[in-house]
């Protein structure tokens, strides 16, 4: 969408070094080449990667001790191969030597020639980690005086971040590098989740039932990850019937709450850890006097007071993507009023930041259920700084027929909307709401779910007000969020 303030990706630091020496690294065929130093950490990717002794292939200096710690994401295990692993025999490995260790694993020592039936080459043997951590160690003695010099270069291995799944064993591992699958032997992992901001899917510890080995799958759909917990606040709003017309939120009841500023002040709401849910006419007005302006976007996220978000600030928007159905011309007609923001980096999850979840039921349709709007629109013709919510009922849609008929409006009440009893004299919903989602707790999952978004009305608390039913375009967020561009 041109014109609108997208963000630049950049790309992550590869390695840093927490000690003496420095990181040598050239990406040379779309492998990474690396030298351990004293004390150097690495990020595996799943893109493989080389890790070579100094000066490989040249043989390696003498008289030196040297170390790389290689961590995996979230929810991923380091796998390392040895391609190339030449090193001076010794006996009972006293002598040159790779230590492979991490938690939970027994540190294997490497020494000798491989193919060699001295010592304890590596040959084909694959390393996984059992956690998100895995480290190598070299260590070359001295050169003594009857062997000066010497004719070894020491190791190339290739490392990578692998996800996890359980399969029985027998399956041929193999032991190419390109796709790479990973074995190891079937133990318990723990990852390291942020409770209760996010959940490991399937679940926090993951087992083999039955005796098997570890493997990278192709699909990944049964690998566990790290994923945001939705719809669940860490200080969840009491609901209390009684309490009618717009009130003011407190901080962490409504962590999904986005205030958005393109065409004026608007709402949203946070889907997972990157995307804002939010109207389409936020971003491509009906008001003829936008038509063919472009505009930057800007979104605040973390708090209820607006002078706090501005503190702290911006949330720069990588991608606008807008609901193919969405009709700007046409001044009555709002369906198809759905957009999504993706923003440039992942946000931190915490107690005041957190996403709401998608419907996936007509259950949570029915009339007469209540719901929450919050937004940071007009109340009473003044403009707040600090989050509001109104408690209102889904409205029957042959009432909000009715009532549209009554006032002769020509407006376009679709398939994909639904309508909310909004009579509150206090102005509940207004101007500056458009985009803020209107939310209902689900009994079944105990989770709050974005059943609407805030669309349009005919004025401020006069009768009913119109959302865009969010089930109807699950799909279509689906695909998008799952999409590359």
């Amino acid at each position: 969408m041109s014109g609108l303030r997208v963000g630049e990706l950049s790309l992550e630091k590869l390695s840093s070094s927490s000690g003496p020496g420095k990181m040598c690294w050239l990406l040379l065929w779309g492998v990474l080449h690396v030298c351990p130093t004293q004390g150097s950490t690495l990020l595996a990717w799943r893109l493989p990667q080389q890790l070579t002794s100094p000066g490989y292939p040249q043989p390696y200096p003498r008289g030196q001790e040297s170390s790389a710690d290689i961590m995996a994401p979230g929810g991923f295990a380091v796998r390392l191969l040895f391609q190339d692993f030449d090193l001076e025999p010794s006996q009972d490995c006293e002598g040159d030597s790779v230590t492979i260790s991490g938690s939970g694993m027994l540190p294997s020592r490497l020494c000798g020639q491989q193919g060699s039936a001295l010592n304890s080459p590596p040959g084909q043997k694959e390393f996984v980690s059992s956690g998100r951590h895995l480290k190598l160690t070299f260590w070359a003695h001295n050169s003594s005086q009857e062997q000066p010099n010497h004719l070894h270069k020491g190791f190339l291995a290739i490392y990578q971040a692998v996800a996890w799944s359980c399969e029985p064993l027998g399956k041929p591992s193999g032991s190419t590098v390109g796709p790479l699958t990973a074995r190891a032997t079937c133990s318990t992992i723990q990852t390291d989740c942020q409770e209760p901001y996010y959940q490991v899917v399937p679940a926090g510890m993951l087992s083999c039932p039955v005796q098997g080995a570890w493997e990278d799958r192709q699909d990944r759909e049964e690998s566990p990850q790290c994923v945001p917990v939705c719809g669940r606040p860490v200080t969840p709003l009491a609901q209390h019937p009684e309490t009618l017309g717009p009130s003011r939120a407190p901080l962490g009841s409504f962590p999904w709450q986005a205030f958005t500023v393109i065409h004026g002040r608007g709402g949203g709401a946070l889907l997972g850890d990157r995307w804002i849910l939010t109207a389409a006419h936020t971003i491509y007005p009906k008001d003829s006097a936008f038509l063919g302006k472009n505009q930057s976007v800007d979104v605040f996220l973390g708090h209820t007071h607006i002078d706090e978000m501005l503190q702290l600030g911006n949330y720069p928007v990588r991608r606008v993507v807008v609901h193919p159905d969405y009709r700007q011309h046409e001044s009555h007609n709002f369906d198809g009023d759905i957009a999504l923001l993706e923003l440039q980096h992942r946000v931190a999850l915490g107690p005041h930041l957190l996403p709401v979840c998608l419907p996936d039921t007509e259950e949570l349709y029915r009339s007469g259920l209540w719901g929450y709007v919050s937004g940071f629109g007009a109340a009473m013709g003044w403009i707040t700084t600090e989050l509001k919510y109104s408690r209102l009922p889904v409205a029957p849609r042959e009432a909000c027929e009715a009532w549209l008929r009554e006032k002769q409006r020509t407006e376009v009440f679709s398939d994909n909307m639904f309508c909310v009893e909004d009579k509150m004299p206090s102005n509940s919903v207004c101007q500056g709401d458009s985009g803020s989602v209107y939310v209902l707790w689900d009994g079944l999952t105990h989770r709050w779910v974005a059943t609407g978004i805030v669309s349009w009305g005919i004025g401020c608390g006069k009768g009913y007000g119109f959302y865009t039913k969010v089930l109807n375009y699950v799909g279509w967020i689906k695909d998008v969020m799952g999409s590359r561009d």
